[in-house]
C-alpha cells in the first residue's frame, strides 16, 4: 500500500468532515475528490459544440468520486488487516469509479505487486504515468517494478525520467548510478553516484524503501 495520496482532493463543504474524522489512517484528511478531478471529467466529456455536460451528469461524477474515494479507504482497511485480495477488489472498483485518477491506479497496482500479478501490476503503473507524466513518483515505482522483473533497460530509462523531473534528488541519482552498475556502465554509475555524498536521513529512509518495494532485485551498499 502505497503513502501517496491524491493530488486533487477538495473539500465540499468543511461542515461536513468533523475533527473526528481529520486523519484516516494515512496522513491525509477525510476530503473529497471534487473540483479538479470533476472538471477534467466535464472537459474530457465535452462536446464538439463547445457545450459542458448537464447538470445530471455533472452530479453523477461528484457522486462516483465520493463513492471512489471511500472505496479505496475501505481497501486500505483491508490491506492493513493483511486481507489483500479483499483490499484488491475495493481498488478496482475505485478505478472503476474513476477511471482517470491516477492514485487509485497506484493503489491498484500496489495490491497486484503484493499479490505477484507483476504484468498487471506494470500496466496500471505505466497508465499512471500517461495522466501524470511529471509526477516523479510514478516514475520511480514504475522502475521499481521492472526492476522486479528483471527489466533493467525499462528501469533505467523509468529513473532517468525521475531524475529529470528532479535533479537535485540524491537518493534518485544513487538509484540510477546502482542501475547502471548492474547495467555493466561504470562511466555512467560514477557520475550519479558521486551524489552519495548529498544523501540525507530522508534519502537514506527512502532508499531502503525502495529496496523493499524491489524484494531481491536489488541489495543496497552502504552508502554513509
Amino acid at each position: 500500500m502505497t503513502d501517496k495520496q491524491p493530488a486533487n482532493l477538495v473539500a465540499d463543504t468543511e461542515t461536513e468532515v468533523s475533527d473526528s474524522r481529520q486523519d484516516n489512517g494515512s496522513g491525509s484528511k477525510e476530503v473529497r475528490l471534487a473540483k479538479v478531478e470533476r472538471q477534467k471529467q466535464v472537459e474530457r466529456d465535452r462536446g464538439d459544440n463547445g457545450h459542458f455536460v448537464s447538470a445530471t451528469e455533472n452530479q453523477k461524477s461528484q457522486i462516483n468520486s465520493r463513492k471512489a474515494w471511500y472505496r479505496c479507504q475501505l481497501g486500505r482497511a483491508f490491506w492493513a488487516l493483511g486481507k489483500v485480495k479483499e483490499a484488491l477488489e475495493h481498488f478496482e472498483k475505485a478505478c472503476e469509479l474513476m477511471p482517470y485518477e491516477p492514485y487509485y491506479r497506484l493503489e491498484l497496482a500496489e495490491a497486484y505487486m503484493t499479490l505477484n500479478r507483476f504484468d498487471e501490476a506494470i500496466d496500471q503503473l505505466e497508465q499512471t504515468i500517461l495522466w501524470a507524466p511529471y509526477d516523479d513518483y510514478y516514475h520511480v515505482r514504475l522502475a521499481a517494478a521492472y526492476l522486479q522483473v528483471g527489466r533493467l533497460d525499462d528501469a533505467i530509462a523509468a529513473m532517468e525520467k525521475a531524475v529529470k523531473l528532479d535533479p537535485r534528488n540524491a537518493s534518485y541519482h544513487c538509484l540510477l548510478g546502482l542501475f547502471y552498475l548492474m547495467k555493466g556502465n561504470e562511466d555512467r554509475a560514477s557520475f550519479h553516484l558521486k551524489f552519495r555524498w548529498q544523501l540525507d536521513q530522508y534519502d537514506l529512509s527512502f532508499l531502503r524503501r525502495f529496496q523493499k518495494l524491489c524484494g531481491d532485485s536489488l541489495r543496497l551498499p552502504p552508502f554513509h
